[in-house]
């Protein structure tokens, strides 16, 4: 078994399908695109590739540290009493355990993205 993974975006497996719960939304109706990618054995790290078209929801981390790299779209990601921050291609950002804000995709936003639980 391979040591190295290597994430083709035209080759991606078969994604899950979702949306915020409903009561997360803020406006319109999102949907959600997720392809998983390699996880570590226990689950508590993982990495995939995110789609989310137009809408803007709640986003909760909770305990989770989130390393995202916006890989096409434009959104914005406002923490709650900060200043909408507008992201696009080549971004790069950590949501670290605790985040709570707003979610706007303004334009289908796609990110690659690595998570610890």
């Amino acid at each position: 078994m391979s040591r190295l993974t290597f994430i083709d975006q035209n080759n991606l497996p078969t994604p899950r399908k979702g949306a915020p719960p409903p009561e997360r939304l803020v406006d319109g109706l999102p949907q959600f695109l997720s392809w998983d990618i390699a996880a570590t054995a226990d689950g508590k790290m993982r990495t995939g590739v995110w789609e989310a078209t137009p809408g803007a929801y709640r986003s909760i981390k909770g305990e989770t540290f989130e390393f995202c790299v916006i890989l096409s779209g434009v959104s914005e990601l406002t923490e709650d009493g900060g200043e909408p921050r507008r992201i696009s291609a080549g971004d790069a950002f950590v949501m670290h355990p605790g985040f709570v804000g707003t979610w706007r995709v303004i334009e289908t936003t796609r990110k690659l993205w690595v998570a610890r639980d």
